[in-house]
This record gives C-alpha cells, sequence and structure tokens, in this order.
C-alpha cells in the first residue's frame, strides 16, 4: 500500500483526536525500545537509519543531494 497522502494523515489524527478511531497501535523497537508505529519495522525511523544497509544508503544519498546544493549555490555566487 502506498503511502498515504498528508490530508489523509491529517484526517486519520483529527479523527483520532476525536476519539471517533482507536488511538495508533505502538510498538517498542528492537534497537532502542523506543515506541514507533512499525513504518520501519521492527525498527523506529532513527535506528533503521543507522542499523540497516538501506537507511544508510538513505542517509548517503540525503547528503550527497544536500553537498551538491551546497556546491551549486556556491558556484552561483562566485559568478
Amino acid at each position: 500500500m502506498p503511502d498515504p497522502t498528508a490530508a489523509d494523515r491529517q484526517r486519520r489524527w483529527r479523527e483520532r483526536q476525536a476519539e471517533r478511531l482507536p488511538p495508533a497501535v505502538r510498538i517498542p523497537c528492537q534497537g532502542c525500545s523506543a515506541l514507533h508505529t512499525g513504518k520501519y519495522d521492527p525498527w523506529c525511523q532513527r535506528c533503521w537509519l543507522k542499523l540497516t544497509p538501506e537507511g544508510r544508503a538513505n542517509v548517503a544519498e540525503r547528503v550527497r543531494r544536500s553537498r551538491a546544493r551546497k556546491r551549486q549555490r556556491q558556484a552561483d555566487d562566485n559568478l
């Protein structure tokens, strides 16, 4: 199932606040025991980023894009 849209998440949150939906199920992370919703099952997002090859690749890609944007901005400023 694809990730829900921001509007879907907001609607669900409002429904939970109004007690028309049950609270979200929270499970403990296997890495640090923090409670999470299971999107990165069995880890929380922080542990997923640190402990899995996919998470580390995700971080590396974000750093690569950020550094490329920074280099581009510096190059544009030097013109």
